[in-house]
């Protein structure tokens, strides 16, 4: 496996995966289904290199990171998904590892991230404490930290 930056053709195969890895989750499947705009990927995002591949060894899409800039010394995750047949085969991992990476080379001193009920322990697994809580627009969820 590798993690490289997403190309902007990539874009529509980056949405599928973020719906089949969200609709692992069945409380959130009418959810999304209700506002498919939640999935859209913003194309500045890819052209900025902010999203981030993860890709197995014959070039498949195994999940992606979107890393925000920098601001007031943190970068947010606004984003980490990963193929259903892939997930607990440390894709994620990789993903949270590389981004830690880029952080750290735009001077941020933390990575947060909104996640919910369902990721709290995946982040905590790599690192993350648990902040403040967090509403989204399905509901609740928490601030996670981690300190770079």
């Amino acid at each position: 496996m590798r993690v490289r930056a997403a190309v902007p053709s990539e874009r529509a195969a980056l949405e599928a995966l973020q719906r089949r890895a969200s609709d692992v989750w069945e409380e959130y499947r009418a959810d999304l289904a209700a506002h498919p705009d939640a999935i859209a990927l913003d194309a500045a995002l890819v052209a900025d290199g902010r999203v981030r591949v993860a890709e197995g060894e014959a070039g498949e899409l195994l999940g992606f990171s979107v890393l925000l800039a920098p601001r007031d010394g943190a970068c947010e995750l606004d984003g980490l998904f990963v193929e259903p047949a892939a997930m607990r085969g440390g894709v994620g991992r990789a993903l949270v590892a590389d981004a830690v990476q880029r952080a750290r080379a735009e001077s941020a001193q933390r990575i947060s991230v909104i996640a919910n009920p369902r990721a709290t322990g995946f982040y905590e697994r790599v690192g993350f404490v648990e902040g403040e809580p967090a509403r989204t627009r399905f509901g609740p969820a928490a601030w996670m930290h981690l300190t770079l």
